[in-house]
């Protein structure tokens, strides 16, 4: 999180105000998530997995974007005297914490001054076993889908996914999807060639009897393994249905049946009933009013302060970060969910409107772009800025460099301006639509119009051919970034070189 967010309300002013006064640490329960899909039906988790007893640790689930200093969900951690776990490993020094790696941390944080102490750090892949197929922005890791994007990491950051080869051995860091796979933000290779296939979810249909259960990524996705567990193998006490567990098999699932050799109960409950709490992950199901990310139940009120965007702005797939107190289900009853941007535009500006100077519109590409008093401001000592102070009465013609999320009426909800020297124009954004006959996309409402003299490169970098691009790109998921060094014509955008971000 970063102090310049955009703070809507659904509430009146005063219980707003109110509803602000103070901040949160976080945390993401994964265990036994609510909701009208989840596997323990509207009462919320179970509890079997998760700690007992009075004011549990504040905690905060997220992607790991910096080391030397831990900085998770936008706070710089002081890890220095933590006990950190790592894939169930107790004692493990800070210098094994990667950027990509998904973690719960529990301490104190100041969300004013961006900083906290943190006690205990927790760092779990989701998905372990051997790459058997690869096909640009996808891997499949024993027949499990796997999406690549722009900013999943790897151990070789320069060839990145073309460092990963069909026939070995990875284990990937992530966020579960609502179709059952996870989307990577860390993905390591391991040495060796084992068939070993490891992965983690949330058990519902259980029958000790048979030794059977059937196990979801996430308790409401769309797919999901019927798994047996094998001859001497033994499901843990605790296992119940809504539980968090990972599963280990001696080779890879066979349409979607897996055999265990290992059942193994996860800590899937991050606090105690009134524990403050944050999760950061993909929204898998529900609406805004009830949703579901990362495994955990969110609720929202009239007093859920919603950043970045609208309520109506929420939908399956969308990256957001909720943040509130647990109620005695286990629900995260939010006070702020923070969405997370995925549109890039760039480009002179035009039409400024303005009620402040932090607060109103510009155009860019012929796209409206909306800001507010929460909206990050970037001179960079260039562009429309003259090295001044980049706002909305210095802006001028730009150009400036914007990011932000698609919000209603097809405006863009700036999240910062950026002034910039360069003046190529770049648009970036979610694929609606796609016509590989005419090398055409439709992404925020625009038309990217590629030629005979456009380049084509998929998620890694990687030049491909216009065919192969196409056929990369699936609608509504994959995020685009085109290029070009030709004025709008009307609402195409003529590119010269586009390439495949990742997904939404």
């Amino acid at each position: 999180m970063n102090g310049m967010k955009r703070i809507l309300s659904i509430g009146l002013a005063a219980v707003l105000l109110s509803a602000c006064g103070g901040s949160t640490s976080s945390t993401t329960g994964q265990a036994d998530p609510t909701g009208p899909t989840g596997p323990t039906g509207s009462t919320g988790p179970t509890g079997a997995t998760g700690p007992t007893g009075a004011l549990a640790t504040p905690a905060s689930k997220g992607v790991v974007t910096a080391v030397g200093s831990l900085v998770v969900n936008g706070i710089r951690y002081d890890a220095s005297a933590a006990q950190i776990k790592i894939d169930d490993n107790p004692g493990r020094p800070e210098s094994e914490l990667k950027v990509g790696m998904v973690v719960t941390v529990k301490g104190s944080k100041d969300d004013v001054a961006g900083t906290g102490h943190a006690s205990e750090v927790e760092a779990h892949h989701v998905l372990r076993g051997k790459v058997d197929d690869k096909s640009g922005s996808l891997l499949r890791v024993g027949g499990h889908e796997v999406e690549v994007e722009h900013g999943t990491e790897f151990e070789d950051s320069v060839n990145k996914l073309g460092s990963v080869s069909k026939g070995e051995r990875v284990r990937v860091h992530g966020h579960a999807t609502a179709t059952g796979g996870f989307r990577a933000t860390r993905v390591e290779k391991e040495a060796g060639s084992s068939e070993d296939f490891e992965v983690k979810g949330f058990v519902s249909d259980l029958d000790r009897t048979t030794g059977k259960f059937t196990l979801k990524t996430s308790p409401d996705a769309a797919s999901s393994y019927a798994v047996t567990v094998a001859a001497g193998t033994v499901i843990p006490a605790g296992v119940v249905n809504g539980s968090f567990v990972e599963v280990r098999a001696s080779a890879a699932p066979v349409a979607g049946a897996l055999t265990a050799v290992a059942v193994q109960l996860e800590d899937a409950k991050l606090g105690a009933e009134g524990s403050e709490v944050e999760v950061e992950g993909l929204v898998t199901s529900g609406t805004s009013a009830q949703f579901v990310v990362e495994g955990q139940t969110v609720a929202t009120s009239v007093t859920t302060r919603w950043e970045n965007g609208l309520p109506a702005d929420l939908a399956v797939g969308v990256k957001v970060e909720a943040e509130g107190k647990l109620d005695a289900a286990g629900v995260l009853q939010a006070t702020k969910v923070s969405f997370r941007a995925n549109v890039r535009i760039q480009g002179a500006v035009s039409a400024v409107t303005s009620t402040s100077a932090r607060e109103g519109t510009f155009q860019l590409l012929g796209l409206t772009v909306r800001t507010d008093a929460w909206t990050e401001w970037k001179s960079s000592g260039s562009g429309g800025s003259g090295g001044g102070t980049l706002d909305l009465t210095t802006i001028g013609a730009g150009p400036v460099e914007v990011r932000g999320i698609p919000g209603q009426n097809g405006e863009i909800i700036a999240t910062r301006v950026e002034a910039t020297k360069d003046d190529r124009l770049y648009l970036q954004g979610p694929v609606t639509s796609k016509d590989a006959a005419t090398s055409r996309l439709v992404v925020l409402g625009l038309t990217i119009q590629a030629g005979t003299g456009t380049s084509y490169r998929d998620v890694a970098g990687t030049a491909v051919t216009q065919q192969a691009f196409f056929d990369l790109v699936v609608v509504p998921r994959t995020v685009v970034k085109a290029r070009s060094r030709v004025p709008m014509s009307g609402t195409t955008f003529n590119t010269d070189e586009i390439e495949i971000e990742g997904s939404r």
